[in-house]
């Protein structure tokens, strides 16, 4: 698969490379009422004007669901979710689900929540499976695993191509990039700003070996902020509730979990009162 993405991008013009730059605009249209994508505009731009003046909005929550029932049951308890995810714990940190379960929860009520999907670290990146992405799918992540010191770059734009203009392509940051031997934080933010990326998440690949603070602490979080100030950051990692509060205090703009939303590790069940209840948490002043 790789070596594909690595030839087609071969084939890119300059129009298609240049596309990222415009695609927070379709975001909007897919999210009406949380205009949180109006990046550039000074005195506007969402939350990171909360790093470099005034807070405008408070700290957002991603969920991630495997299966329609879960996001069903989360969407009922949280009506004012930001973002649903999609994704396989099994499958690791970005496991990816199938496409049928991709489209079931799709065609669920997402009132005014967006929709994010994990497709796998790009070595296992199933192509054929790209053009079925949903039609209101906001975001889609694809992890960096293995690809320190590879020419990675020409396969993230071969993706960006092969996925709907409606779709923003996130950059995924691993915090233990070393055990997953990903591109350092700091190559990753550079390289995909410069190619119009505004959304990058930053997690953790290996979920029994620490949170997030445990690979980067505030301080380098922080920094790393600085290097795309004007682009939206999401913070992942087997985050805890005191670790969620940690987030917030670094005026992140978003958090997001599965485990902490579960009965018990997270492959098992999502339970509607924990993320009931880490929604209050995180909407809290």
């Amino acid at each position: 698969m790789g070596r594909w993405l690595h030839s087609r991008a071969g084939h890119l013009d300059r129009a298609d490379q240049q596309r990222n730059v415009s695609i927070s605009k379709s975001i909007l249209s897919r999210c009406p009422s949380k205009p949180i994508r109006r990046r550039g505009q000074p005195g506007f731009s969402i939350r990171f004007a909360s790093r470099r003046g005034p807070r405008i909005e408070m700290t957002g929550l991603l969920i991630s669901v495997r299966s329609e029932d879960e996001a069903e049951s989360v969407l009922t308890a949280c009506p004012d979710l930001d973002i649903l995810d999609i994704k396989e714990p099994e499958g690791g940190a970005l496991g990816a689900a199938s496409p049928a379960i991709w489209a079931k929860v799709a065609n669920l009520d997402l009132h005014n929540t967006c929709l994010s999907v994990a497709l796998g670290d790009l070595e296992h990146v199933q192509v054929n499976d790209l053009s079925a992405l949903p039609a209101n799918t906001a975001f889609a992540k694809v992890g960096l695993a293995d690809q320190h010191d590879q020419n990675w770059i020409q396969a993230w734009r071969a993706i960006r191509v092969l996925i709907a203009d409606s779709i923003e392509l996130v950059g995924v940051i691993y915090a233990d990039h070393q055990a997953a031997q990903a591109p350092a934080p700091e190559d990753i933010i550079r390289l995909l700003s410069q190619e119009g990326c505004q959304t990058f998440l930053i997690d953790t690949y290996r979920k029994t070996n620490g949170g997030l603070f445990d690979h980067l602490p505030p301080l380098q979080l922080k920094r790393l902020f600085e290097l795309a100030p004007a682009a939206t950051f999401v913070l992942a990692g087997s985050l805890s509730e005191s670790t969620i509060l940690d987030a917030k205090m670094l005026e992140v703009d978003y958090v997001g979990v599965r485990g902490a939303a579960c009965s018990g590790p997270r492959e098992q069940q999502i339970c509607p009162e924990k993320s009931k209840h880490l929604l209050t948490l995180v909407k809290a002043s």
